[in-house]
């Protein structure tokens, strides 16, 4: 299925030279310490806390508009977090597994919206 095209304006967002695509409406904490691995569209009202400690991307993420995005939680000794599995709450509780094509299908999905992302034109 082909996504349809989702148009931004232009002057709402800094398109860096590895493909970003940074909302100025989005907070920054700690910018020295964030990496965008290229590609990523981040939306507005999104807040990226790398004050708090290193915070990465792959390629072709999508940080939707008011995200949070900050280090991860604290992990108690014996846990362990199974790969396609999706949490929720406080404290988190599993609610569902996700098929193992999931790597592939997001993939497929980050790239295609990313190539559908354009600037409104002007006339």
């Amino acid at each position: 299925m082909e996504l349809q095209d989702t148009y931004y304006n232009k002057s709402e967002y800094v398109e860096t030279a590895s493909g970003n695509k940074v909302s100025r409406q989005t907070v920054l904490c700690g910018s020295q310490n964030i990496v965008l691995h290229g590609k990523v569209i981040v939306q507005s009202d999104a807040m990226i806390r790398g004050d708090l400690a290193n915070v990465k991307t792959g390629r072709f993420c999508i940080i939707s508009k008011g995200s949070v995005i900050r280090p991860p939680f604290k992990k108690f000794t014996e846990t362990v977090v199974p790969s396609f599995a999706r949490y929720s709450g406080s404290p988190a509780r599993l609610i569902t597994t996700l098929p193992e094509a999931t790597p592939d299908l997001m993939t497929e999905f980050t790239k295609s919206y990313y190539q559908h992302f354009l600037p409104t034109s002007v006339n």
